[in-house]
Formats: structure tokens, sequence, C-alpha cells
């Protein structure tokens, strides 16, 4: 499998654990327990007993829109997500030092966004925009508040108004059984250095020549719901998919690390970012003909224009499944052992079998018209028309939207009463094919 199609980890499998999200500590944590140098952390008796995550770097992670580094005096915001296993309850708490002093040497400063977080200063005040933390209790921590169903937390942050040098970051996060007791919760740990930058972030630029690729057959095309590979320069500073702590819900998120784009002035959803290449699924709406699409980060803008259609059916290739000159679909069985359809020697160390007259067998596809955004649950059926040809035998087809994956189509197929060999295969979604010129291996 490689970066440049949106092929699921397992092709087919793609199930996303979401979490049920609500915050911890129902006032926030009390100052100074972040793990930082002179701080404590919230395992202990009198805040969260449960055990302490041994590995620090796990289960609570910061987005950082400029990658690692800080301009003097430029705002930023900070995502902060906390992840654990059968948790439903999440907290956190966020510090920021000079290197030079870790202890009391504040760096710049926090402010709340939003009503799910709050600053308080070493003294436990809480800081306003009237009131900053005294002289003598300069160190500010960024923490939630009251319960939100949320493992996601937003602060702005900014940074000292000259070069301080490297600044540390120390955060702590909290995943809570919510019993109301402070007993069976989980504390995780991490710090992340920040170095002063000279230059502000580049402009993202997508690129001239094929800029914009659909999925799966990586053709020019756009449709409302179908996944899109974006390629430019300055995309993104980071390199990163998404993660169930991204998710609101049962919904994808729109931005990682400051990171978005929007398709005709609305969100799409984002999978995956890196500097050349950004994996989104376009939202879902009826306008056709020329649209703008444009991606967005800390450093600007760029935007192109492309023309939607209504479906852009695409079924799932891959360059391995290619033998004597012939494309084959992925596509599976329906066993218990997600045996592919093709014959045994089509792809080395793969399980593999000719498809029989008379099986059912899954296609998987994408610009069917898919949801936007939204983790399906259960089996949702496709609407549009759908027919599924092997060679001029039409076969009996089930299309519906795939549980448990986002913008993923699935069609139950009847092997149709033909002869052995290889045979083409064709999809049509309210009668526009794909076009992919695709085989499958037939033989009883």
């Amino acid at each position: 499998m490689t970066r440049t199609s949106v092929v699921y980890a397992k092709i087919v499998t793609v199930l996303i654990v979401i979490p049920a999200l609500m915050p911890g500590h129902r006032d926030g944590a009390d100052p100074a327990h972040t793990g930082a140098p002179g701080d404590e952390t919230c395992a202990k008796a009198t805040c969260h007993v449960g055990a302490q995550n041994p590995t620090r770097g796990t289960g609570v992670e910061i987005d950082f829109p400029d990658g690692f580094t800080y301009r003097p005096g430029v705002k930023q915001r900070w995502t902060i997500r906390v992840t654990g296993a059968e948790t439903s309850a999440y907290g956190f708490q966020v510090t920021a030092r000079l290197a030079s002093n870790e202890r009391t040497g504040q760096a710049g400063g926090f402010n709340a966004v939003d009503g799910t977080t709050q600053v308080i200063c070493l003294d436990g005040r809480v800081k306003t925009a009237t009131a900053n933390c005294r002289a003598d209790a300069p160190v500010e921590f960024g923490t939630h508040t009251a319960p939100g169903r949320q493992n996601r937390f937003v602060m702005e942050w900014t940074p000292p108004a000259t070069d301080a040098g490297e600044v540390i970051v120390y955060v702590a996060g909290n995943a809570a059984n919510f019993n109301n007791e402070p007993t069976g919760d989980r504390i995780f740990l991490n710090s992340f250095r920040l170095a002063p930058g000279g230059s502000p972030p580049a402009r993202p630029e997508i690129r001239t020549q094929n800029p914009v690729l659909q999925a799966f057959d990586n053709r020019p095309l756009l449709s409302g719901g179908t996944w899109l590979q974006i390629y430019g320069t300055n995309l993104s500073p980071v390199t990163r998919e998404w993660a169930g702590s991204d998710f609101t819900g049962a919904t994808a998120p729109t931005s990682l690390n400051g990171v978005s784009v929007k398709i005709n002035g609305r969100n799409a959803f984002i999978r995956y970012i890196s500097p050349t290449q950004i994996n989104a699924q376009a939202p879902t709406d009826d306008s056709v003909g020329p649209v703008e699409v444009e991606v967005s980060n800390a450093g600007g803008s760029s935007r192109i224009t492309m023309t939607k259609a209504k479906v852009t059916p695409a079924l799932l290739e891959h360059e391995a499944f290619v033998a004597g000159g012939r494309k084959f679909v992925v596509a599976l069985h329906q066993d218990a052992v997600q045996t592919f359809v093709g014959r045994a020697d089509l792809v080395p160390g793969v399980r593999l079998r000719p498809a029989r007259p008379g099986e059912v067998i899954t296609l998987y596809a994408v610009g069917c018209g898919a949801p936007g955004g939204e983790v399906i649950s259960g089996l949702r059926t496709i609407t549009a028309p759908v027919e599924v040809t092997f060679g001029s035998t039409v076969a009996t087809a089930a299309g519906f939207f795939a549980p448990g994956a986002v913008g993923l189509c699935q069609f139950n197929v009847t092997v149709p009463n033909i002869a052995d060999g290889d045979s083409p295969v064709e999809l049509r979604i309210d009668g526009v094919a794909t076009g992919q010129n695709l085989f499958t291996t037939v033989q009883r």
C-alpha cells in the first residue's frame, strides 16, 4: 500500500474507535499538575487514583500549527488530544516554560478560546482578559473546566515577544472512568520542545499538474463525499493521519494541526496531512460544475478550480493487483479469513482464490455519494441505481455505505453464471460507469 492512495490500513476493514467523549475533573485541575519540574501530577489520592502511564509520550498529544517552532509574539492555537481505552471522561493541564528556567520561567501566555478551557495561575487564581497572573505567581496553566462531551481541547498560546530561546511544553492528560471518584483513572504525561523560528510559515501551494486526484482510480475527478488526494508543497508543517481523538462523536475532523480544506466554500474532512499531500473527503452537497478547492494553514491558502459531478464511482484497485497487462479489481470473498478474489498467484503472500458463479463477493468504491465525514453505523443502502456487470452480463448487486468507515461504499455482488477466465468488471452508479478497465477471475 502506498500513501498516494487513500487505501485504508487493511483495504476494507476500517473500524474507527470513537470514545464516549467527556472531560474529567469537573472544575479543572489544580495548578502545577503537569509533570514539569517543580510540578506534581494528578496520579495521587486527592486527585485521580489509577495507573500513571509508564511511557511518557503516549495518551496525550498536542497539535502545533507551526510544527515544533514559534515566532516571537505570534499567536498559535494548540489542540490537546487525550485518549484512553474504556474511558468516558477526559481532562488535561498544559504549561509552557523557558528551557533556561523550567521551574518558574513562564514562556509567553495562554488564553482560553471557548467554555471548555480556562487559564489558572500558580496561586490558583483564574486568569481573565482583565486580570493576568501576579508577578509572584507568574506560571500559567491551561486546563479543562466543566463537563463536556469531548476529548479534544483548544488553547491559544502567545509566545514571548522576543526570542526567548527554546520553550518546553509540558502536558498531562487524564482518561477517567467518570465514576465521580478519584479511583480507576489513568494519567498520561508528555513534553515538547519548541524552537524559535525566524521566518513565518511558508504559504501552501497546490501544484499545477494533476493537483487533485480521486482515490482508488487516481483520476482528476470530484464529487460529493468522495476521497481526494491533494498534492503540492508546504501543505502542512507535520506528517500524520487522523486518530480517534480527532473525531467529535462520529464526525471526522475538518482540521489537523491547523491544516484545512474547503470545497465550494464548505469544510472537507481531513484524514492525512504531510508537506506534499493531503487526503480529504469532499463534503456532500448537490452542487455540480466548477468549484473551488482551497487548502489553508498558518502560512496562508492556495486555490484551484475543479469540475464537480454528482457521482464519480471508482472501484478499489491497487498496483499489486496487475498481471499479464491487466488490472484486477480488489474484492473480497465473504469468508472469515479475508480471502481476496483472484488467481492464487496474483499477489505473492496474499490469500486469493477465483470467484465462483453463484457466490457473493464484495467490491469497494468511492465517489458514490457517501455522507460527508460520518462514521457509518449499520448497513445504509445506497439509494441511487446500482449496476454491476461481468462483461455484458448484469449481476445481482446491492450497494451500501460501508459500516464503521467514512466515505467508503461496498457492493455485495452475486457472481453470474459466466465462462471461466478473466472477466471485465464494471460498476455504474446512477448510470455513471467507473471506466477503469478492471477484471476479475471466475473459475468453477
